[in-house]
This record gives C-alpha cells, sequence and structure tokens, in this order.
C-alpha cells in the first residue's frame, strides 16, 4: 500500500515574487554599505578620539611635553575631516586631511608615534554584520 503526501503553500505567487525581487536586491548592496560607513565614519570621529584610541584596543601615546589641548585636537580638523561613501558592492572610510597617513602608517617611526585612528575590531564587525542582517530581513519581509 503507497502512502502520498501533499503540501499546498497558500500565497505561492506572493513568495514567488518576493523571492525574484530579493534576486534584485542581493545585488545592490548600497544601502546598507552607506549605514556602515557613516556609521565607522562616526564611530572613528567620536569614540575613537574621546578615549584616545582606547576604543579600538590601541591606546595612544601620550605626548612628552603636555599641550593645552587634546591629542591630535589642535584644530580639530583631523576628527572632522573623516568622509565616507556607500556602493552597490563596496564602502569607503577615509580621513580627508593630508598628515593623517603619518599616525595611521605601520612604517617604521623615529619621531611620530602611531596613533591608530581605525581599526576594525571584532566588535565592529558585528555591528557592520547586524547592519546587513537587518537589510536582508527588510528586504525579505516588504
Amino acid at each position: 500500500m503507497a502512502s502520498e503526501i501533499t503540501f499546498t503553500i497558500e500565497g505561492e505567487k506572493e513568495l514567488s515574487r518576493r523571492l525574484l525581487k530579493l534576486g534584485e536586491d542581493v545585488k545592490d548592496f548600497k544601502p546598507e554599505f552607506t549605514e556602515s560607513s557613516d556609521f565607522l565614519k562616526g564611530f572613528f570621529g567620536g569614540e575613537v578620539f574621546d578615549t584616545r584610541g582606547g576604543a579600538i584596543g590601541k591606546p595612544w601615546v601620550k605626548r612628552k611635553r603636555p599641550q593645552p589641548w587634546p591629542l591630535l585636537e589642535r584644530s580639530g580638523k583631523m576628527r572632522r575631516s573623516f568622509q565616507s561613501k556607500g556602493e552597490k558592492v563596496q564602502a569607503r572610510v577615509w580621513n580627508a586631511v593630508d598628515y593623517f597617513k603619518f599616525h595611521q602608517s605601520i612604517l617604521p617611526r623615529h619621531r611620530l608615534p602611531r596613533r591608530v585612528m581605525m581599526k576594525l575590531t571584532d566588535t565592529l564587525k558585528d555591528k557592520i554584520i547586524a547592519i546587513f542582517h537587518k537589510g536582508l530581513w527588510e528586504r525579505t519581509n516588504r
């Protein structure tokens, strides 16, 4: 004696339309890349400066001679110069100040200590992953 199991899916056409739309949306992650890069821009120019590198686990070397302004903030230009751009398949975050590279660089040093301002920690990676999860969830539940 043979047995038979039958499945009926209600809303099959709607599900097909959603899956087709999701396939189109997956080619363009601009909303998620933009949100991620904007978040990092704010974090690097905010919490990293507020904690003098502590927020990314790279505390900045203190000055030998005290100054009346916080480290790397004589004019505030470097803190304000982080930029971001999200595109379909990538995001960029950078600092537009020409002397930023001398603080961030891993090249050998003679005078200027390294003061890292941009580093992706596991916590930041988790935040970015959460942004992408949220975006995909929203796309599949429209």
